[in-house]
């Protein structure tokens, strides 16, 4: 991937396509390459950039990596959109990178045509909050000592967790699905995915002592986000059931007054169903924006 110099750090990004400008964020250890299934299903319709953030990208020699914020991603993905935009683009994160999105919108939304803002796991907005955070900080000391197979595990139980009960608002879907997208297949790796996959397991400590309970910890600015609210769309897969993502999102649409929409798959939905997630997004676009150009 090439990469942009910012204060500090590269932040590395791929492009594919011409037309209105369109950035995607992702989730996890925060490597772009996830998404370029996506952005390719996508760079017919738009001009698609997928940005890495700083914990993937390739950082100078010397650079130190400590605990991650929000805000300072958000800023990252500002200095994206300036560099490779004439104009505000529509943004898609997902996971921790919808966290990304929901500060960019809330601090620079004149930056932002449309954030799509896809299951971003913010545990402070349920009732149970104190307990998640808990079982977090003992993911987080898990990985510190070096027992991934530990923090694994505490992360699987706590995204199932059964215990939560939220009730979500009313779901909309684009896209011509007549009977939702519950149950659909996702598309098998090809094996640049299954190789990336593996090099990703490199950055999962990283991910797990640095990112995940600063990110899940974040208190959105939802004074700001009331105010851009026709700029925000909350979405959430068909396939996550009450999975604590499902829910975290469905809280933040009930305290903004915003309804959810559904896409394909589940948490991972823009990674496992790039095709009918494209579809899905491009829809909503067209419904929401009129990006769509004329055929």
């Amino acid at each position: 991937m090439p990469h942009l110099d910012l204060v500090e750090t590269t932040v590395d990004y791929y492009r594919r396509g011409e037309g209105p400008p369109l950035l995607l964020v992702p989730g996890g250890s925060g490597h772009g390459g996830v998404l370029e299934r996506l952005a390719d299903r996508l760079a017919d319709d738009y001009g698609v950039a997928v940005m890495s953030t700083r914990v993937a990208s390739t950082r100078r020699p010397g650079t130190a990596l400590g605990d991650q914020l929000p805000k300072v991603h958000a800023t990252d993905a500002a200095a994206v959109i300036d560099a490779l935009f004439d104009e505000p683009p529509v943004v898609l994160g997902f996971s921790a990178g919808a966290i990304t999105a929901l500060d960019l919108l809330a601090h620079h939304p004149e930056r932002v045509r449309l954030a799509v803002v896809h299951e971003p796991p913010l545990v402070n907005l349920l009732p149970e909050a104190a307990r998640l955070r808990s079982i977090l900080a003992e993911v987080r000391e898990s990985a510190r000592v070096g027992d991934l197979e530990a923090a694994g595990k505490l992360m699987t139980e706590l995204m199932i967790d059964t215990d939560i009960r939220f009730t979500a608002p009313a779901l909309r879907r684009f896209g011509g699905w007549p009977d939702g997208y519950a149950g659909t297949r996702p598309e098998p790796p090809t094996p640049e995915l299954l190789e990336l996959f593996g090099r990703l397991g490199d950055l999962q400590p990283l991910f797990l002592e640095h990112v995940l309970v600063q990110f899940t910890g974040y208190d959105p600015d939802l004074t700001a986000l009331a105010t851009h609210a026709e700029q925000l769309v909350l979405a959430v897969g068909a396939d996550s059931g009450r999975d604590l993502p499902f829910q975290t999102a469905a809280a933040l649409a009930a305290r903004l007054g915003l309804p959810l929409t559904e896409f394909p798959g589940g948490h991972l939905g823009p990674v496992e169903r790039p095709t009918q997630f494209a579809g899905a997004l491009k829809a909503l676009l067209d419904a929401s924006t009129g990006l769509v150009p004329p055929q």
